[in-house]
C-alpha cells in the first residue's frame, strides 16, 4: 500500500533515516566490543593482520544487513523494470562513474585543504598485505554496499519515483562512510551505481562496476611503479575521465529515461515537502555529518 498523504509519505523518509541510524549505532557497537582482545590481553589477535577489517565484515553482513533491511521492510516495494545493458553502455557508466569520482576527490581536497583530512579508506589499504585488500575492499565492500544501498534502500525507495530514490539513497551511501574525505566522492559514485540499477534492475552489474573501481582507483594504483610516464598516463587519463563525464551528462541527460513511480499523483513539491520535513532524516544528516568531522585529524 502506497502513502495516501503528506504525513505517511513523510514517514518513508523517517523510516529509510532510521535504517541507516540503526546501522552506525551497530556499528558503533561493535567497534566498542572489538576492544575487548586488547583489554583482555590478547593483543596478538587485536594486532593481527586483517583483524579491523574481519570486524568491519561482521557489522556489514550479519546485524548491519538484518537490522537495515527489517527498518525497511514496511516499504512498498515496486517491480523493477530494467533490461540487461549493453557492454558499450557498462563501459561507459564505469567512466562517468571513476570521473565524478575524481571531480568530488578533486573539489574534496580544495574544500578540506588545511586539514589533515585523509581518505581513511585508501590509507587502510595501503598498509593491507595485497590479498587482504583484494578481499576487503574489492569484494566484500562491494557486495555489501550494493546490498544495502541498492538492493535494500533504492528498491524499497522507487515507489517514490527514480529521482527522489537515487538522490536518497546516493545522499546515504555518502554519509554511512562517515568521512567529509569520502562523503563527496561516495555520494557521486552512488548517483551512478544507482543509476545502473534502476535502469538494468539487476544488482550484478553494479557490484562488477563498484568492484572494478574500487581495484582500480583503491588497490592497483598503489602498486604501481615510480616512474614518471606512468604517473603521467594515469593524470591523462583521470583528466579524461573527468571531462568525459561532463560532457556525457549534459549531451546525454540520462535523467530523461527516468520513471515518476506508481505515485504519479503525487506532485514533486509534495515529495520535498515531505522528504526536507522528516525530523529523522535530518537528525540522521547531522549525526553522520557530526561524526564525519570529528573525525578529522586537524
Amino acid at each position: 500500500m502506497y502513502p495516501q498523504n503528506r504525513r505517511e509519505l513523510r514517514s518513508c523518509y523517517s523510516r529509510a533515516a532510521w535504517a541507516l541510524m540503526a546501522y552506525l549505532v551497530l556499528m558503533e557497537l561493535f567497534i566498542y566490543l572489538s576492544y575487548i582482545p586488547y583489554f583482555l590481553g590478547a593483543y596478538d589477535l587485536y594486532y593481527s593482520v586483517g583483524y579491523d577489517e574481519a570486524v568491519n565484515a561482521v557489522i556489514v553482513f550479519f546485524p548491519g544487513i538484518i537490522a537495515f533491511g527489517l527498518v525497511l521492510r514496511p516499504l512498498p516495494k515496486p517491480r523493477i523494470h530494467g533490461k540487461p545493458p549493453k557492454a558499450k553502455d557498462v563501459i561507459v557508466c564505469l567512466i562517468v562513474a571513476m570521473g565524478f569520482l575524481y571531480i568530488a576527490s578533486t573539489v574534496t581536497d580544495f574544500l578540506l585543504a588545511g586539514t589533515e583530512t585523509v581518505d581513511y579508506a585508501n590509507e587502510s589499504v595501503a598498509e593491507e598485505p595485497f590479498y587482504m585488500a583484494l578481499i576487503f575492499t574489492v569484494i566484500i565492500a562491494p557486495l555489501s554496499e550494493e546490498f544495502l544501498f541498492r538492493k535494500l534502500l533504492l528498491d524499497r525507495l522507487l515507489f517514490l519515483g527514480d529521482w527522489s530514490a537515487l538522490l536518497v539513497s546516493a545522499l546515504f551511501f555518502g554519509l554511512f562512510h562517515t568521512n567529509l574525505y569520502q562523503f563527496l566522492y561516495a555520494t557521486a559514485v552512488g548517483l551512478v551505481m544507482g543509476y545502473v540499477h534502476i535502469m538494468t534492475g539487476k544488482m550484478r552489474w553494479n557490484v562488477g562496476l563498484h568492484m572494478f573501481i574500487n581495484l582500480f582507483c583503491g588497490v592497483l594504483i598503489g602498486y604501481l611503479p615510480d616512474y614518471d610516464w606512468v604517473w603521467i598516463l594515469v593524470e591523462l587519463f583521470i583528466f579524461f575521465t573527468m571531462i568525459f563525464a561532463i560532457i556525457y551528462v549534459l549531451i546525454k541527460r540520462p535523467w530523461r529515461r527516468f520513471y515518476s513511480g506508481p505515485m504519479a499523483r503525487v506532485t514533486p513539491g509534495e515529495k520535498r515537502i515531505a522528504c526536507f520535513t522528516s525530523v529523522p532524516l535530518w537528525v540522521c544528516i547531522v549525526v553522520h555529518l557530526g561524526l564525519s568531522v570529528y573525525y578529522i585529524r586537524i
